[in-house]
């Protein structure tokens, strides 16, 4: 983290800051969520099925998550992202949210996905808020994605090893961002 980071961290602050001239995001997205493997590739698949512009993955994200982990989303979005901003004939209505996900291997990376404000609210809430400060610093400071992980992956991607089948899908690359 950097010295700014480290210090809101000790300070008990949350990390998302609005930028200059925009409205804060409202007090429901200053929360952390806690989610299953099912729920992320949920919110993938939405993203992906509105085209929100912020999601994918697919059938690659899906096999390459640990099934079992737990995975961690909260709204963080980039200030040309902030919602409200106009984009073609209308304005951002979702938010750009920062996921700290567990790979199948164990290691945890960042991915970034649009969700709608409903669904995120809809989410449940069980972490303390001192668990939720401690893991949304680490999700902005975690600098390895998805995309780099699936790439230093390829190699041992195999079927026999992950389930997943390049082919199959109808393409080999990931598609977290």
């Amino acid at each position: 983290m950097t010295p700014r980071q480290w210090a809101g961290f000790l300070l008990g602050r949350w990390p998302v800051r609005t930028p200059v001239g925009r409205q804060p995001l409202p007090a429901e997205a200053n929360v952390l969520k806690s989610l299953d493997t099912e729920t992320v590739c949920a919110l993938y698949d939405e993203a992906r099925r509105l085209r929100l512009g912020l999601g994918g993955g697919g059938p690659w994200l899906r096999a390459h998550l640990d099934p079992d982990g737990v995975h961690y989303l909260l709204p963080d979005p980039a200030s040309y992202y902030w919602p409200g901003t106009p984009i073609g004939d209308g304005e951002i209505g979702w938010w750009q949210c920062t996921a700290l996900l567990r790979m199948r291997d164990g290691e945890q990376v960042n991915g970034i996905v649009a969700v709608l404000p409903e669904t995120f609210t809809a989410l449940p809430s069980t972490l303390s808020r001192r668990q939720q400060l401690r893991l949304a610093h680490r999700a902005r400071s975690t600098e390895r994605d998805a995309y780099l992980w699936g790439r230093d992956h390829r190699a041992e991607c195999a079927p026999e090893f992950c389930g997943y089948v390049p082919e199959a899908a109808g393409k080999a690359s990931p598609t977290t961002r």
